[in-house]
């Protein structure tokens, strides 16, 4: 069988990053249920190896499947605490390309991947499916562990999935490609 259509996403451990100061940040800096501040994290000193990492992590996910004629360049980030109505909804990020996720803090919840391709799915039945694979699934769950970085395209839909009372933090970041 030949898969045609493929997304990808990629998964990183980091090492070395101080993440007492961001978990610190994200809790002083949380505003629940509201619009985030898009543009202070990329400012922010306590960010800058971090922003680097995940530069250089977005630009060699976008080299394996793209050319190196372009870069990736971060344009927003910020962070996100618990369990947040805004990230639990489906959503894209319609203006970027490609988009991470970091997280300092977490051992429980997920981040949950809906097939893009939902149209295909609509005929099958549970019956039909012993094992579901790459062909049969509707969505794709990647649990969010401390120090997991993950970078998908940011038109894929995606929501977060963890408890209530859930003390999860991740930082978020969009790219664009510039030349």
């Amino acid at each position: 069988m030949i898969p045609i259509f493929s997304t990808g996403i990629s998964k990183y451990k980091l090492e070395d990053i101080n993440n007492s100061k961001l978990i610190d940040y994200a809790i002083n800096n949380y505003n629940v249920n509201k619009s985030k501040n898009i543009k202070n994290i990329l400012k922010n000193f306590l960010f800058t190896t971090l922003n680097k990492v995940v530069e250089k992590k977005m630009n060699d996910h976008y080299y394996k499947i793209y050319n190196n004629r372009y870069c990736v360049k971060l344009s927003e980030a910020w962070s996100n605490y618990g369990n947040d109505d805004i990230i639990s909804m489906p959503h894209i990020h319609p203006t970027t390309f490609l988009s991470a996720v970091y997280y300092p803090q977490a051992e429980d919840g997920e981040i949950v991947f809906v097939n893009p391709m939902a149209g295909l799915l609509s005929k099958q039945h549970l019956d039909m499916i012993d094992q579901h694979n790459p062909y049969t699934s509707e969505c794709y769950s990647v649990p969010s562990r401390t120090g997991d970085l993950i970078i998908f395209s940011s038109m894929l839909m995606h929501f977060v999935r963890c408890p209530k009372q859930s003390n999860r933090i991740s930082i978020a970041y969009n790219g664009t490609i510039n030349d």
